[in-house]
């Protein structure tokens, strides 16, 4: 009697394998569109986050925003920089660190920027090497107008800069145009272009066509916005500049596009003469 076959014959492994293969090929691009997905949505959440501690800040600070000055005045929302730092201890100085201390939140989880560590204390913090590459450890930043710099005293005001006149607030009642629900705070900003903790940009009406810091472009070529009411967006990019700005070499004072990308961001900052 006849003994029935027990092993595949070489062919029909291979059959198995380009089934596989071609199987693995048509679920990769879902696959990856839903982990993309998902880190949008971390981001979001973490700007949420950030949203809600500026606003817990502001109630326990008799209506002032949180400085926005990096190293200029004391109780700064963050200092040092973000190109230069590889450690936490940065984010747990700032005056916003207390109502989430959770320095995840801070960077954006799609960012695969490294920067190498040049500093003894980095040294023993990640145990390595002087100038291993180790991760980025913020992305966000905060838009320029609020509570940036001579703002962080006082009850705001004006800074002229030749023809542009930046609006400086103090207070989260000063915030009145545009309306909380249109006034960026923090911002995702493009892992090059991030570096104190403000964002800057040519305010709307200072006829100004280009981007002085750059945001982010890592989620499927847009970024996440939170804003003084307390809610986060994504803004998908309409235009190349944003997304080729991923791609190093980053400079500033980039030209815009004749999309509508800058002056949407424009319209959620103080206008010019305000």
């Amino acid at each position: 009697m006849a003994r029935g076959r027990t092993a595949f014959t070489l062919i029909e492994l291979l059959v198995v394998i380009a089934i596989i293969a071609i199987l693995a090929a048509m679920l990769l691009p879902a696959l990856t569109a839903a982990k993309n997905k998902a880190k949008a949505t971390e981001c979001l959440s973490n700007f949420k986050q950030l949203q809600l501690c500026w606003q817990m800040y502001v109630g326990d600070y008799n209506d002032y925003l949180p400085a926005n000055s990096s190293g200029t005045y004391t109780n700064s929302w963050i200092d040092g920089s973000a190109q230069a730092d590889t450690m936490p201890n940065n984010i747990e100085e700032g005056c916003l660190w207390p109502y989430n201390k959770s320095p995840a939140i801070y960077a954006c989880p799609a960012n695969t920027r490294q920067i190498p560590i040049t500093t003894v204390n980095e040294v023993l913090y990640w145990n390595a090497a002087m100038g291993t590459p180790e991760p980025q450890v913020r992305t966000c930043s905060i838009d320029y107008a609020c509570g940036g710099f001579s703002a962080t005293v006082g009850s705001g005001g004006l800074y002229q800069g030749g023809s542009v006149s930046f609006h400086f607030l103090a207070k989260s009642s000063q915030i009145m145009n545009p309306p909380p629900a249109q006034k960026i705070v923090f911002v995702d900003e493009n892992e090059y272009s991030v570096d104190d903790g403000c964002f800057a940009i040519y305010p709307a009406g200072s006829g100004i066509n280009e981007w002085w810091n750059m945001p982010g472009a890592r989620h499927n070529r847009g970024c996440i916005f939170s804003f003084a009411d307390g809610h986060a967006e994504y803004w998908k990019w309409h235009g190349s500049v944003v997304p080729n700005a991923e791609k190093p070499p980053y400079s500033q004072y980039t030209p815009a596009d004749n999309s509508d990308d800058l002056p949407r961001v424009q319209a959620g900052t103080v206008p010019n003469g305000s």
